[in-house]
């Protein structure tokens, strides 16, 4: 912006040299000409702006990261870090703000004011739960550093029994499938009001793998916890004509309280994603096709919408051509302004050390604005006999912070004794519990034997699961060379 100077700066027309290195500016006064140059050249319409002031970009830990302490207990040393600009030079007077995500601690003041180098510090009492507990520092509600603490030695905080914890607990869902089987895999859960009030589950039978019977079906809960079909409904929603099988199906509820379900439809060439919508969960609409791209560039869509007027977000696996048997895959993102038309896909940095994501759900978490999510991997270089299941957050849905550990393992229940698999989760309003639906499978007499099991559990105590070291918690290789789970191309007419 123009000083007052410039503004009443005359016109070249109506500046009079009194020699030739004088210029009348204003009746009586006198300027140098290279001063009149200068003060030409900052009114100039182009002139630079003035610079903005610096913003906080970074966090460095001083001291007090990787302590030890009892549970309840206050560590012995505070938190001591400093604010960053960046350029890497300190900044005073940023109020730093602390969350607690794993272990249910707590510090004593939020925010903490960095003071004139830029350092400040806080106390950071131990939660009640065993192993590995965090503390992140925000700045402006972006998480820019993660201190870590642990209330055990770390060669004894994760004992495998106890990292078994409450998802040993899981308890196998009983439904009804159109097939008989009761064999159930890919679940999705979403909650809804309006004519399409309670529980809605999205899965598909799966019996012995026989992708002939791996069709939509839709199941209604007051609870989350009994489901049933809808009244007047019919399962499936839709149903393959071979050589085409379906699957993947998932959920989301739009601004009029409607359902859409997405799944995936495999043919010799396509990954094909249609969209079916329904006002009441019983009467559908005849589908819609979305995306189509080569086999198999896409893979376990999840779509969300972080709030009614946002975008739609579609998360997926890309695992190339050779499908189920690639030895590495890409998760990607699309967005969308109607669910309908898709962008072109953006590869993430979502990845797993070791591991290739096979089957991804991603949802978003109100209380704490950002996104989860949960996705089975399979050892890279292998195919998709999947054994174990991973959480990671992110707060945009791009840049995702991962954790060491699988929340759930090839072994656990039953169940699962040799697949976990695609899965899903809510958590409650205050993000305090998350219920989990987990899908999995034994192989026996073989064949693939398919269930999926719910457990509910704290947060925190997840968190924690999640936090733990890697190397004690690897599910062990199996003991037989277990065929892929399902095909790569058509189905396999058992």
């Amino acid at each position: 912006m123009r000083s007052r100077f410039c503004h009443a700066f005359p016109r070249s027309a109506d500046r009079s040299p009194t020699t030739d290195r004088e210029y009348v500016l204003t009746p009586g006064r006198h300027w140098k000409r290279a001063t009149w140059l200068l003060l030409c050249a900052a009114c100039r319409a182009d002139a630079p702006s003035t610079p903005h002031a610096p913003v906080p970009t970074a966090i460095t830990v001083v001291s007090g990261d990787l302590q030890q302490a009892d549970p309840l207990d206050l560590l012995g040393a505070p938190i001591q870090f400093k604010v960053l600009d960046g350029d890497g030079k300190a900044m005073a007077g940023v109020p730093v703000q602390f969350v607690v995500p794993i272990g249910g601690g707590s510090v004593p003041a939020s925010p903490v004011i960095s003071d004139s180098s830029g350092f400040g510090q806080t106390a950071w009492t131990m939660g009640p739960f065993g192993g590995v507990q965090q503390l992140e520092l925000l700045v402006n509600g972006k998480r820019l550093a993660t201190v870590t603490a642990s209330t055990c030695d770390p060669s004894e905080c994760f004992p495998m029994e106890r990292l078994s914890g409450p998802l040993s607990d899981a308890l196998p869902l009983t439904l009804s499938t159109y097939d008989s089987s009761g064999q159930v895999v890919h679940p999705d859960v979403v909650r809804a009001h309006g004519g399409t009030t309670g529980y809605w589950l999205a899965i598909t039978p799966y019996p012995n793998s026989s992708t002939l019977h791996e069709n939509p079906s839709l199941y209604h809960s007051k609870d989350a916890a009994t489901w049933t079909v809808p009244v007047g409904g019919t399962n499936p929603l839709v149903k393959g004509i071979a050589p085409v099988y379906l699957s993947d199906p998932d959920m989301v509820v739009d601004n009029d309280n409607h359902l859409w379900v997405y799944y995936r439809s495999v043919t010799a060439s396509q990954n094909i994603i249609k969209v079916l919508r329904s006002a009441d969960g019983v009467h559908w609409d005849s589908g819609t096709t979305v995306i189509s791209v080569p086999n198999h560039q896409l893979v376990s869509p999840s779509v969300v919408r972080a709030a009614p007027h946002a975008a739609w977000q579609m998360w997926s696996v890309n695992p190339g051509e050779r499908g189920c048997s690639a030895p590495t895959t890409t998760v990607e993102r699309r967005t969308s302004t109607d669910g309908i038309r898709w962008s072109a896909p953006t590869a993430l940095d979502l990845a797993q050390p070791g591991q290739s994501i096979w089957h991804i759900d991603v949802q978003w978490i109100p209380a704490r604005a950002e996104y989860w999510a949960l996705y089975n991997t399979y050892a890279t270089g292998t195919s998709c006999a999947t054994t174990a299941l991973y959480l990671a957050r992110s707060p945009d849905g791009l840049h995702w912070t991962t954790y060491p550990s699988p929340i759930a393992r090839a072994g656990m229940i039953s169940a699962f004794k040799t697949l976990v698999y695609r899965s899903t989760f809510m958590t409650n309003p205050k993000a305090t519990q998350v219920t989990l639906w987990i899908s999995g499978a034994e192989f026996t007499n073989n064949a693939y034997i398919w269930r999926t099991a719910s457990v509910t559990t704290p947060v925190t105590g997840l968190l924690a699961i999640a936090a733990a070291p890697s190397t004690l918690v690897q599910a062990a290789p199996p003991s037989v060379k277990l065929p892929p789970p399902e095909p790569d191309v058509g189905p396999d007419h058992r």
